[in-house]
């Protein structure tokens, strides 16, 4: 069962990735206007591996609220393993805070249980630079490990959670390559992605929609509505001999 790890990475785009020559910044590309976003928005996948239902995740924009004297979406996302990934507990909770203008990250918060293995995120976003603190146990009663630090960051710099976000606000073009960081592992990475192609998918919640097909430089693909909605309807990202697959499984508006 070691391969269920896996489904931790599915809406990872980090890795060891390279800027190229002809990769613009997406920071600096044009936004969809107006913005895909809407407060209430619930998207549900289901996560397999080999066909097996192995997971499913959450993403919920719940509400706008007031963070130091400016308005933000709070940004919740649930991922789980399922019943029959028993022997393989995993569940991981993420809370972003995005300026709803520049859909940048003003906080970021990660709660994170891998069987006995327990950390806790935080990353406080200011003008130019990120602070960073991660709390850890590797076993219940291991030693409390803590790390601190403030990182430089450029500006759009995305967390984990938000750069789905700051994704789907963007116009992308097909053939294109395109860059921007995020703070992942502890620090500053750059994430690169190709607009490869259009390509028709069907959903059973959504029908057949045409999609734009996105590639990151390690391999893993993400497919989104080329519409108005700019929906992440399906994610595929390869481990070795094992491919983890997200399906968007349901939509709701609670608002």
């Amino acid at each position: 069962m070691c391969y269920a790890k896996h489904v931790i990475f599915i809406f990872l785009l980090i890795g060891s990735l390279a800027v190229n020559g002809t990769s613009r910044s997406l920071v600096e590309s044009p936004n969809i206007l107006p913005h895909p976003l809407r407060v209430g928005e619930k998207l549900t996948y289901n996560i397999s591996v080999k066909k097996m239902p192995a997971a499913q995740r959450t993403d919920w924009i719940v509400k706008e609220e007031s963070m130091n004297g400016e308005t933000v979406y709070h940004v919740q996302s649930k991922m789980k393993t399922r019943a029959f990934f028993r022997l393989y507990s995993f569940e991981r909770q993420e809370e972003t805070y995005l300026n709803p203008t520049t859909l940048s990250p003003v906080r970021f918060r990660n709660q994170l249980r891998d069987r006995k293995y327990r950390a806790t995120v935080a990353i406080d976003f200011r003008e130019g630079e990120a602070a960073y603190e991660k709390v850890s146990r590797p076993k219940p009663k291991s030693p409390q490990k803590r790390e601190a630090k403030v990182l430089e960051i450029p500006t759009g710099t995305q967390d984990e959670l938000s750069m789905l976000y700051f994704l789907r606000s963007k116009q992308l073009a097909v053939g294109k390559t395109y860059f921007f960081p995020i703070i992942a592992k502890g620090k500053v990475q750059k994430v690169t992605l190709t607009v490869e192609r259009r390509e028709k998918v069907k959903n059973k919640k959504l029908g057949t929609v045409t999609t734009l097909v996105l590639r990151t430089s390690t391999g893993d693909r993400f497919w989104f509505t080329d519409d108005e909605r700019r929906l992440l309807v399906k994610a595929a990202t390869k481990k070795g001999r094992w491919t983890a697959n997200a399906t968007l499984a349901d939509i709701e508006f609670t608002n």
